[in-house]
C-alpha cells in the first residue's frame, strides 16, 4: 500500500529557527563552539529545525583580490581562509553533531568545506545537513560560485541536488545565487519540498552605489523576491538565512580588517509561508528568528496551485538531471539516493552488509511507487 501523502511529516505545525548570529570570523574552533551554543539556545526556544547562513562556518570572503593584490596580505588572507575550512565528516562535524543530538533538532549549517581527499585542497561553499541524532545526513555544494566567488570556491555537481525525507517533512536547500538558476530550483521543487533552506552572506542592494553591493535598507534585496517566488512555486516554507557579522568577531590582526565590503552582513533573515507571505522578518542584527510553520498553509495553497501535481504538465515539459547512471527524470524518487546513503551510513555503524541495505532500500522505493490497492 502506498504511504499517505503527508505534509510536514504528518505534523500540524513545525517550529523553525534561523541563527542570525555572528561567527568568530575565520576561526573554525571558536565558531563551532558558538554554533553549538546557538543550537542549544534555539532548541530551548522550541525549534526543531535550525538554520545557519551561507558559509557561516567560518566566514564569507568579503574582501577583493586581483593580480595587483599586496602579496603578504593575500597570503595571510588565503592561509586563514583555508585553515578555517572544515572537512566533512571529521571531528569538527562530530562536535557539531553532539550539540545537535543534545538539542534533538535538525540543523542545516553553511560552511567553507575543504575537499576530503588527501591530495586535494579545493574549498566548496557547502550546506551540511544534520539529523536529530547528530548524524551528517548529507551536504550540498554550491553548483556555480557567483562572480568573483569563483576565485575562492570550486563548483559542485548534481550528486547532492536532493531533498531529504525527515519526520518534519521533505527538506532541501540552495545557496544564494542558485536561487537565480531556474532549473536548479525546479529540480528541488520536483522532489516535493515541504521546507526549503535559502542562505545568503547578508542582504544587499545592487542599485545604490558607490559599491556594487551596499547594505539593503529598503527591502530591495533580490533574495527577498527570489525566496518568496520559490515559496509560491514549491508550495514550501522557506527559511531565508542572511549573514550577520560583528566587527568585534574579526581578529585585529586580520590583514583585511577595515578593508572588507561587509557592511551588508547586517542580517535580513525571514521565514516565508507557501503563499509567499513572510511569517517572520526581515529581521536585522544579532538574533534568532523563529516562526511556526502550519501544515494547513501548505495544504490550502496546494489546493490552488500544486506545481508537481495537478498544475504540472509532464506531457509538455520534463526536467532531466545528469547522474552517475546517466540522464534521468527528476521527481520525488530522485531523493531516494539520500535515503539510501543514510541507510548505508547506519549499516556501517552497526556492521550490516551493504548489499542487504541496498536491497531493502530498493524494495522500499518500489513499494512507494506501486499503485494503490
Amino acid at each position: 500500500m502506498v504511504r499517505r501523502n503527508v505534509v510536514l511529516g504528518g505534523r500540524e505545525s513545525v517550529k523553525v529557527a534561523i541563527a542570525q548570529v555572528s561567527p568568530v570570523y575565520l576561526d573554525r574552533e571558536r565558531s563551532i563552539e558558538r554554533a553549538c551554543q546557538t543550537i542549544r539556545e534555539a532548541a530551548a526556544g522550541g525549534a526543531e529545525l535550525i538554520v545557519f547562513p551561507e558559509v557561516w562556518l567560518a566566514g564569507y570572503p568579503y574582501w577583493t583580490e586581483g593580480w595587483d593584490s599586496a602579496l603578504p596580505t593575500w597570503v595571510e588572507g588565503r592561509v586563514r581562509f583555508r585553515d578555517a575550512a572544515l572537512v566533512a565528516p571529521s571531528e569538527d562535524t562530530e562536535q557539531i553533531g553532539e550539540a545537535v543530538r543534545d538539542a534533538g533538532a535538525y540543523v542545516v549549517i553553511g560552511c567553507n568545506e575543504l575537499d576530503p581527499r588527501p591530495e586535494a585542497n579545493t574549498i566548496y561553499n557547502t550546506l551540511l545537513y544534520f539529523d536529530r541524532d547528530g548524524d551528517l545526513m548529507g551536504r550540498h555544494r554550491k553548483l556555480m560560485p557567483t562572480f568573483v566567488e569563483r576565485i575562492f570556491w570550486g563548483s559542485g555537481d548534481a550528486s547532492d541536488l536532493v531533498v531529504f525525507d525527515t519526520d518534519l517533512g521533505r527538506l532541501g536547500g540552495l545557496v544564494c545565487g542558485e536561487h537565480l538558476m531556474t532549473t536548479v530550483r525546479a529540480s528541488l521543487i520536483a522532489q516535493g519540498e515541504d521546507l526549503h533552506v535559502a542562505v545568503f552572506p547578508g542582504s544587499f542592494a545592487l542599485h545604490t552605489g558607490p559599491q556594487l553591493e551596499e547594505p539593503d535598507t529598503e527591502g530591495a534585496f533580490w533574495g527577498h523576491a527570489s525566496v518568496r517566488a520559490h515559496a509560491l512555486e514549491a508550495g514550501a516554507f522557506v527559511l531565508s538565512a542572511c549573514g550577520y557579522l560583528d566587527q568585534e568577531d574579526i581578529a585585529d590582526d586580520f590583514p583585511y580588517k577595515g578593508a572588507m565590503n561587509d557592511a551588508y552582513a547586517h542580517g535580513g533573515s525571514s521565514i516565508i509561508a507557501p503563499l509567499g507571505v513572510p511569517l517572520a522578518g526581515p529581521e536585522f542584527g544579532s538574533t534568532i528568528v523563529y516562526a511556526e510553520c502550519h501544515a494547513w498553509m501548505k495544504k490550502a495553497w496546494n489546493a490552488i496551485i500544486d506545481t508537481v501535481g495537478h498544475y504540472a504538465r509532464p506531457d509538455v515539459l520534463r526536467l532531466s538531471i545528469r547522474t552517475d547512471d546517466g540522464w534521468r527524470i527528476v521527481d520525488s524518487s530522485y531523493s531516494g539516493r539520500a535515503r539510501r546513503d543514510a541507510l548505508r551510513r547506519s549499516a556501517e555503524r552497526h556492521d550490516v552488509d551493504d548489499a542487504l541495505v541496498e536491497e531493502l532500500a530498493a524494495d522500499l522505493d518500489d513499494r512507494r511507487s506501486a499503485p494503490a490497492v
